[in-house]
């Protein structure tokens, strides 16, 4: 049931992020003492991965960044193929509350090459709308390596099930054997115990001595198998939670496989 809930709760907050597709939108941002202007996306997707989507996705483009002033700064790029000057896009990823690893914010900040956009006055509404049709064609890609990254925890999650009622299997098959040994050992017990009261019966009228050893080796075979049977007792309970658990297990490790399937049929080839 509990792995049913995760499966039906993936799916919810797939569906969501389909419906509502992440927008960039202009707003004001703090820099250096300074009030300026910048475009903001909201993404339902972890920071290090969209971080490391956008850093990947600038550097297929021959871009690499520098940090700065906790900004990750792409130098001398066109925003678009009429852009006729160079600009500096400063980028910051940040979780969207400290508590909440699953959700960030992108802050994008525009400034002409070379700029620092502290000392930037008013706002150049034309690279902002640039900025954000930019960002707006990333968004394919952060969303596709957030995917990637879902279905790689995914077959992390999976193996680790698989591997499990691997396990349980295989400590079945030990507790099989240590059953078939107990029961030997019982069967050799009571064939012990029969030979020694034979002896006994033999030297009932003979050695003492010999009656003696005997009643010691047959009280010795009974607490022997006392202990046998508490054992097979125990390695019989064991089997049986066992079987129970290789079945729990089966239907996680199909629950989860079906989950990665489904993760997997979401790829845009």
């Amino acid at each position: 049931m509990r792995y049913l809930l995760l499966t039906l709760t993936l799916f919810t907050c797939i569906a969501q992020a389909h419906a509502q597709q992440p927008k960039p939108y202009e707003s004001q941002v703090s820099y250096q003492k300074s009030v300026q202007p910048a475009i903001l996306i909201d993404l339902p997707y972890p920071d290090d991965v969209v971080e490391s989507s956008i850093r990947d996705y600038m550097a297929r483009q021959g871009w690499k960044s520098s940090g700065s002033r906790g900004y990750k700064v792409y130098k001398n790029m066109k925003l678009d193929q009429s852009d006729t000057g160079l600009c500096d896009l400063h980028v910051r990823v940040e979780r969207k509350s400290s508590r909440d690893n699953g959700n960030s914010i992108v802050t994008v900040l525009a400034a002409r090459a070379g700029e620092d956009p502290a000392t930037r006055t008013g706002k150049d509404a034309g690279m902002l709308n640039r900025t954000a049709a930019f960002m707006e064609k990333m968004l394919p890609v952060i969303e596709a390596a957030d995917l990637e990254d879902r279905i790689r925890t995914q077959e992390g999650d999976t193996k680790k099930a698989q591997n499990k009622l691997g396990d349980l299997h295989d400590d079945q098959g030990s507790l099989e054997k240590k059953i078939r040994n107990a029961q030997e050992d019982l069967q050799k017990n009571k064939e012990d115990q029969i030979k020694e009261t034979t002896a006994m019966q033999t030297s009932v009228k003979g050695d003492d001595a010999a009656m003696k050893k005997s009643h010691k080796k047959m009280d010795k075979l009974l607490d022997d198998q006392t202990s046998l049977q508490k054992k097979l007792a125990r390695y019989q309970a064991d089997l049986e939670q066992n079987k129970k658990n290789q079945e729990f297990q089966r239907v996680t490790a199909g629950q989860q496989q079906k989950t990665l399937d489904s993760l997997r049929s979401l790829r845009k080839h």
